[in-house]
């Protein structure tokens, strides 16, 4: 028997840990491809124009070619396919831009050269492309939403959880434990995310998505359906049937469900299935 079966892991002294991290900033923070941070510069410079955000997509082949099947997508397909980044940019539009080159870079922010937590990173990728996939659908049906932004929002609602498999990659007896890293990544994984995200200069909406997702019970700001309600939706509805927590849980008590309404909650489930809007949203990012 080796040394470390004898020890037993300290939850409690790991999360301190980690909130401590948090305080003192030093905790160890995935961060965003140079080319999105470049392109947002970009964006959220009033005298800049769509000549000089062209030019600096361009630089980088690889979210060129993304964001060119990002234009493709159900979600703005023309009548043509375009196949330049000037074209991509005027059919997304300026505004709607920054949302897609967020969500694009998302998936080198969920990737991870760690072999102790590539399988679980991959699986959290995947989660959350089934969360944006229900969120972009039920977005469109709200004319105050922004179906780009649900999308973002479903992409990034349980980022806080990257960090703590950072730190946990470093803790064999954690990782090995799988239900204790459970328990660490469900108390933390909203405050964490709620920082990288302040951090990151996101949005508040998105930032108030990380913050409370998990937070079903909470009280929303108004009788508006807000981003929250969405995703709060389109994560239980990903994992329904499965062994987690919310797996089994009876969807009429949760009050985002009825904020939402059931004939359309209904109607996105028949729509993000397999072969729907998920898989086009999965191909589109990945």
């Amino acid at each position: 028997m080796s040394s470390t079966d004898n020890q037993k892991f300290d939850v409690k002294a790991f999360a301190l840990e980690l909130r401590e991290d948090i305080e003192k900033n030093r905790i160890r923070l995935p961060t965003l491809p140079n080319i999105s941070l470049e392109a947002l510069i970009i964006i959220n410079d009033a005298d800049s124009s769509m000549a000089d955000l062209e030019n600096i997509i361009a630089k980088d082949t690889s979210m060129a070619a993304r964001l060119v099947r990002y234009a493709n997508s159900p979600l703005y397909m023309g009548i043509n396919n375009v196949s330049s980044v000037k074209a991509a940019i005027t059919r997304i539009g300026l505004d709607a831009v920054k949302n897609a080159i967020l969500s694009l870079a998302m998936r080198d922010v969920f990737s991870s050269t760690r072999k102790s937590i590539e399988k679980r990173m991959e699986s959290l990728w995947k989660h959350s492309v089934s969360v944006a996939s229900k969120a972009t659908v039920l977005a469109e049906h709200f004319p105050h939403l922004n179906p780009d932004e649900a999308m973002l929002a479903g992409l990034i609602h349980d980022i806080g959880t990257i960090p703590i498999l950072l730190k946990a990659s470093d803790q064999p007896l954690l990782l090995d434990k799988e239900e204790n890293l459970d328990k660490v990544v469900e108390v933390l994984h909203m405050n964490v995310g709620s920082f990288m995200l302040k951090h990151w200069n996101f949005e508040p909406p998105l930032v108030e998505v990380a913050a409370v997702h998990d937070k079903l019970d909470r009280e929303p700001p108004s009788d508006e359906v807000d981003y929250v309600d969405i995703i709060q939706v389109a994560n239980v509805l990903s994992r329904h049937g499965t062994q987690h927590r919310y797996g089994d849980l009876d969807l009429e008590k949760v009050p985002a469900f009825k904020r939402v309404g059931p004939d359309l909650i209904s109607q996105v489930l028949q729509q993000t299935g397999e072969e729907g809007t998920e898989q086009n949203i999965s191909t589109v990012l990945d």
